[in-house]
């Protein structure tokens, strides 16, 4: 009897010791992964007489380093970080191309094409390159600011092209990751209002 209590205690003291060691591997001290989004630029429409929407196709890049989900830093000695445990939806280039998609066409004023009706010479053709899409930190690792540029190209037909040229810098007070996101959603704002205002 003795031995089958002991055996028993033994029993439980290494099921107790089995399930702490399995609790941790459902536990980590790592900070969770939140994703952020971002809306598209909304403006706001005035009555005018209908028009037939301009068909755009739209090609979207990023310079390199810039092609992630990461929500990127950059010093101010050019060395290039992130937020430990902070992403955005989708990479960069489907994150951008979305944005502006959807704003182009919330304008009332264009039909955004795909690459295939790209080919087709009467069409107009937005031609974009995200070159700066980070938060400046400074030497202590405090975040200052948000920046955003975007160059590009808009041609329709046999016109002459407009070149595009914007960029948004938006400070930063907070160190909060809901402040860093809003101003990356202000800089954006910006920057396709400007695009729109220019094609």
């Amino acid at each position: 009897m003795n031995i089958s209590r002991n055996f028993a205690f033994i029993c439980l003291f290494i099921l107790i010791l089995v399930t702490n060691a399995c609790g941790g591997l459902t536990r980590s001290d790592k900070p969770a992964i939140t994703r952020w989004w971002l809306n598209p630029y909304v403006v706001t429409a005035k009555a005018t007489p209908a028009e037939p929407l301009v068909t755009v196709a739209l090609s979207v890049t990023v310079v390199p380093g810039l092609d992630s989900d990461r929500i990127l830093t950059l010093s101010n000695d050019a060395e290039l970080g992130q937020f430990a445990a902070a992403r955005w939806v989708d990479n960069l280039p489907e994150l951008l191309n979305s944005l502006l998609e959807r704003s182009l066409q919330a304008t009332g004023r264009f039909d955004v094409s795909s690459d295939r009706a790209a080919a087709r010479p009467d069409n107009c053709h937005l031609q974009l390159e995200l070159r700066e899409f980070f938060a400046d930190v400074d030497p202590a690792g405090k975040t200052t600011g948000v920046r955003v540029a975007i160059n590009g190209r808009y041609q329709c037909g046999s016109a002459a092209p407009v070149d595009i040229h914007s960029s948004a810098f938006i400070t930063v007070v907070d160190e909060r990751m809901r402040v860093i996101v809003a101003a990356f959603q202000q800089a954006m704002d910006r920057v396709m209002q400007d695009i729109l205002s220019k094609i």
